[in-house]
């Protein structure tokens, strides 16, 4: 029987503390060295405004995009401009702001290593017993599969789900149902691996079998299968499957 593993990525695959600052160390790096300035400084910008617009995000809601898509072309925009107001630096008259907030990502993300102790081990593990593998993320697709390459374990997964591939946000009730449908994964045989309780109910709704990962600390066990450790994920996968009869 092929049962697919969903993964959440922060708090799960990346310790998003430990990739927070060396997002700040090579951002700062790809801005100062082609639009100059001191790279620490773009990096404290880059720091600030990813709390700042995510804050904005989470306080007014889906409500001002008519879709994802919608919300990150308009995330995009306002990272690259809020980035130079913040350093200081007044933007060229012709910038793609898309084009520089994708070749930053494209510089940044494959240098980035967080990976949570035990993880990699655990999806190599999983892999070659035939599970299928695929990310279930906040992030976008692309940064999923760059993170992944710099991991090593990219070419584990079958998809790299984001909101972006199914136009849904993690945030709503409707991701886990949007991503079965456009996976065409039965959720019976599915196990959703993620760290916030919210995301692993709303997964429950849809019929799934989770497991919470209480790697960082930053959340409590709420669930019958949890892992402390990423290196007890594999067996831990195997009791949820004993127990529940996928």
């Amino acid at each position: 029987m092929t049962i697919t593993i969903f993964f959440d990525d922060g708090g799960v695959i990346n310790d998003n503390n430990i990739r927070g600052q060396q997002w700040k160390k090579f951002v700062g790096e790809y801005y100062s060295a082609r639009f100059g300035g001191d790279p620490e400084v773009w990096g404290e910008a880059n720091h600030k405004l990813i709390n700042l617009l995510f804050d904005i995000f989470w306080r007014d809601g889906k409500e001002n995009f008519d879709d994802y898509q919608s919300f990150y072309d308009d995330f995009k925009k306002n990272m690259v401009l809020g980035m130079f107001k913040e350093a200081g630096k007044i933007p060229p008259k012709e910038i793609n702001v898309e084009e520089v907030y994708n070749s930053a990502s494209q510089y940044v993300i494959p240098k980035v290593r967080s990976a949570i102790p035990g993880v990699i081990d655990s999806i190599k593990q999983l892999f070659a017993r035939g599970f299928i593998l695929y990310t279930a993320s906040g992030a976008v697709s692309i940064e999923m599969k760059m993170y992944l390459e710099g991991l090593g374990v990219s070419q584990y997964f079958v998809e790299f789900y984001g909101p972006d591939l199914i136009n849904t946000w993690k945030s709503g009730p409707d991701y886990y149902k949007a991503l079965f449908n456009h996976s065409r994964v039965d959720p019976t045989k599915a196990i959703i691996i993620d760290d916030q309780p919210r995301f692993l109910y709303n997964a429950l709704n849809e019929g799934t079998n989770v497991i919470q990962a209480c790697i960082t600390g930053q959340h409590e066990p709420q669930f019958p299968f949890f892992v402390k450790n990423m290196g007890d994920l594999v067996p831990t996968i195997e009791n949820l499957i004993e127990s529940s009869n996928i």
